[in-house]
């Protein structure tokens, strides 16, 4: 118990200081946030500790995620490896981690909330940003991405989004075998996720769901023969958006710069 202790202790720590920026700096949005994940963190620290409930009159509300709505997203799109819609995001996250709190809104406001935290310079961090189209360099819809990954792989190419498509199959199907050993996710929900991905993989049977195996397999096979094409493509429009300002390399350049 000691050591959980003192790992939500060392959060809580953690969360007070970036509090205190983000309450200097206005942050209105970051302070609604680290806000309710302290408090999360403050109910598993007493609940550690033995301490009970509060009695409530109230009806009893669901448990706030101990992860940031941006950490839950910067998890999901570190388990796909690739640049993902809103969509694609929430149904890998609920399948391999559960919860239900990725809504379409709070995704949404997650991405201005970002755009707006970097212009502010606040607080130094790895970005949700969109995927950014390689022609324009504008976002692309509902695409989001993860700061820390270099350019080229949250551009968008022409033949991007299949290339994209066979990466997340690979890495899901990798992800599964640890959930069959019981590491994390649910192994129906998993399988099930598994199945749809497969429908659209070129060279899958389509009369029964193949195996994580067979999945990986297959998706990896056409994953090396599209490759090297697209990432060339990519990696020339990457040069040219090098460029850019920082903060249009993350979150895209205006409209009227592509007009």
């Amino acid at each position: 118990m000691k050591k959980a202790l003192d790992e939500v202790e060392g959060q809580m720590a953690r969360l007070r200081t970036e509090l205190r920026t983000a309450v200097e700096a206005s942050d209105t949005a970051l302070i609604h946030d680290l806000r309710s994940r302290l408090e999360s963190a403050q109910d598993h620290w007493l609940t550690l500790l033995g301490v009970p409930s509060a009695p409530s009159t109230t009806a009893i509300a669901e448990p706030r995620p101990l992860k940031s709505v941006r950490e839950q997203v910067l998890q999901t799109l570190a388990l796909i490896g690739a640049p993902a819609s809103q969509k694609t995001i929430r149904a890998v996250h609920e399948a391999f981690f559960g919860g239900t709190s990725l809504s379409s809104t709070r995704l949404a406001s997650l991405r201005r909330d970002e755009e707006r935290s970097f212009s502010g310079r606040r607080v130094l961090r790895t970005h949700v940003c969109p995927a950014l189209l390689a022609e324009s360099f504008r976002p692309a819809r509902s695409v989001l991405t993860s700061s820390a990954w270099p350019l080229h792989q949250r551009l968008l190419a022409p033949g991007t989004e299949q290339i994209n498509y066979l990466t997340m199959a690979v890495n899901l199907a990798d992800a599964a075998a640890e959930t069959a050993d019981g590491n994390h996710g649910d192994g129906d929900a998993v399988n099930a996720l598994l199945a749809s991905i497969a429908v659209n993989i070129p060279g899958l049977p389509g009369n029964k769901p193949p195996s994580a195996a067979r999945i990986r397999e297959v998706a990896q096979r056409e994953l090396d023969r599209t490759l090297p094409a697209d990432l060339a493509d990519r990696d020339q429009a990457a040069r040219i958006a090098a460029q850019l300002p920082v903060g249009e390399q993350m979150f895209g350049t205006p409209a009227s710069q592509n007009t």
